[in-house]
C-alpha cells in the first residue's frame, strides 16, 4: 500500500475522534463576566447595564489599596444571588471580579446546578481539593467546600468558583489576567 493510501486511511479513521474533539472544543463553557457585565468594560459600562440586569441599591467604595468596588442587590425569582460586589483592581479600568453573596447555603444545590448548566461539569474532585488547599490559606473564614469551572482555550484564565461556608456561599467570576494586572 502506498504512503499517500496509508496516510487517507489514518486520516479517515481518526476523523470521527477530530470530530469528537472539535465538537467539545466548541461546547466549552465561555466566560465573559456576570450578567450583562462583562470583563473588561469600564466602570461607567458596568454601571449602565447594573439596572437592565435588575441590580438595585448601588453603592461604590475605593479602597485602602485603591480597588474600586461597585455594590448592589439582586433580588426577585429567578435570582438566587443576593448581594453583588463588581471589583476594578487599582490601576485599572476594567472590570475583573464579580462577586455573588448568597446567604443561605440550602441554595447550594439550585446555585451548582445552575453553574453546571451554564458552564458544564465542574471540574473534577481532585483539582478542586488542590485549588481548595492552595486558597483556603488566604480566607478570613473557613471554606467548608469549593467548586470550579474554568474558560475553554482562549479563556484559561477566566474561572467561575463556587464556595461553601458555614453561613453563606460565594460564586467568583473572574479573569485572573485582568485581576493581576497580566492583560
Amino acid at each position: 500500500m502506498s504512503q499517500a493510501r496509508q496516510f487517507r486511511g489514518w486520516i479517515g479513521a481518526l476523523a470521527p475522534a477530530l470530530l469528537l474533539v472539535t465538537g467539545a472544543a466548541l461546547a466549552a463553557p465561555t466566560i465573559t463576566g456576570y450578567g450583562s457585565a462583562e470583563f473588561g468594560m469600564s466602570p461607567d459600562e458596568v454601571r449602565e447595564r447594573l439596572a437592565a440586569d435588575g441590580v438595585t441599591d448601588v453603592t461604590e467604595e475605593q479602597t485602602a489599596d485603591g480597588d474600586l468596588l461597585i455594590d448592589g442587590r439582586l433580588g426577585g425569582d429567578p435570582a438566587v444571588e443576593t448581594d453583588l460586589r463588581y471589583v476594578f483592581p487599582a490601576g485599572s479600568e476594567q472590570l475583573a471580579l464579580v462577586v455573588a453573596f448568597h446567604p443561605e447555603v440550602d441554595d447550594h444545590p439550585a446555585v451548582k446546578e445552575r453553574l453546571t448548566a451554564e458552564y458544564g461539569q465542574p471540574w473534577g474532585e481532585e483539582m478542586a481539593e488542590w485549588w481548595l488547599e492552595q486558597l483556603a490559606e488566604g480566607m478570613p473564614a473557613t471554606p467548608l467546600g469549593f467548586s470550579a469551572w474554568g474558560g475553554d482555550e482562549q479563556q484559561r484564565d477566566r474561572f467561575v468558583r463556587l464556595w461553601t461556608f458555614e453561613e453563606y456561599l460565594t460564586v467568583e467570576y473572574l479573569d485572573n489576567r485582568r485581576l493581576s494586572g497580566r492583560q
